[in-house]
């Protein structure tokens, strides 16, 4: 009988070392899987970033060429306002000297 309840504790014992053991392992594996979420989390990140900085510098690039173009436009129309202005000047000293010659 003695021997049926050492073999009884024992066997105990040994399942009380499987029980630990498996929960050291879980332990392992969750750091682990805690681990690679995190490195999974920061390639996501980084690639969230650069794909934003990659649409960031194409939108700032559109900007600029957007903004020269509206430049060169106005810097045109500048340009025949100018040449409408030293039209109209030309033409209104041509007319005082009609006038005055007229006199």
């Amino acid at each position: 009988m003695e021997t049926i309840i050492k073999e009884i504790v024992d066997a105990e014992k040994k399942a009380e070392e499987r029980i630990e053991k498996a929960k050291e392992e879980a332990k392992v594996i969750i750091n682990r899987a805690k681990e690679d979420a995190k490195k999974i989390e920061e390639e996501i990140l980084k690639e969230a970033q650069e794909k934003a900085n990659s649409l960031i510098e194409a939108k700032r690039s559109e900007g600029e060429q957007e903004a020269k173009k509206i430049s060169e436009e106005g810097e045109k129309e500048l340009e025949e306002i100018r040449i409408k202005a030293t039209q109209n000047f030309e033409q209104a000293i041509e007319e005082a000297i009609k006038l005055i010659r007229g006199r």
